[in-house]
């Protein structure tokens, strides 16, 4: 059996690029943007490459991008991405910071209910309508993404570790 030998100068739709600490190369191919880091290689020689992947709180990340390169380098489907974030959690992300620029522009809870939520009904209704507590919770996770938490949307899925 005989190793796959690339030249990663010769794929189509690439930039690279040269700098101090080696070769950075971004390949566009079938609607996918796979990045890559050559320390030591020449891209434009034909080679056998390897994937060194640090043991650390990305490498489920990191080795799902080097699957997809692999299938892609191989003519393959490159598969789902692995980042890809349910529309009903996008949607919350959304909604939570509109909610925050709402309550940082001195409006109500009430208010932000009526535009983000379509609440509609008198003071009584208000008070026992389950998007009152819905508004609330947007505000508290608007306030949290601006306070730092939004960089765990850097790195979805993976969690950094709690300190």
């Amino acid at each position: 059996m005989t190793e796959p030998v690339v030249t990663l100068a010769h794929l189509f739709g690439l930039d690279l690029r040269h700098a101090v600490d080696g070769w950075h190369g971004i390949w566009h191919v079938g609607g996918v943007r796979h990045q890559f880091w050559l320390p030591e290689a020449v891209p434009d020689a034909a080679a056998f490459y390897a994937v060194s992947l640090p043991m650390d709180f990305f490498m489920e990340l990191r080795a799902h991008a080097a699957r997809r390169l692999w299938r892609s380098l191989n003519g393959r489907a490159p598969g789902p991405d692995f980042r890809t974030m349910p529309a009903q959690l996008r949607r919350f992300h959304i909604l939570s910071l509109r909610a925050l620029d709402a309550r940082l522009r001195g409006e109500s809870y009430r208010t932000i209910a009526e535009v983000l939520l379509g609440f509609r009904g008198t003071k009584e209704d208000w008070e026992v309508d389950p998007r009152k507590n819905q508004a609330r919770r947007l505000v508290a996770h608007g306030l949290n993404m601006m306070k730092g938490g939004y960089r765990l949307l850097l790195h979805y899925p993976i969690k950094s570790p709690t300190k």
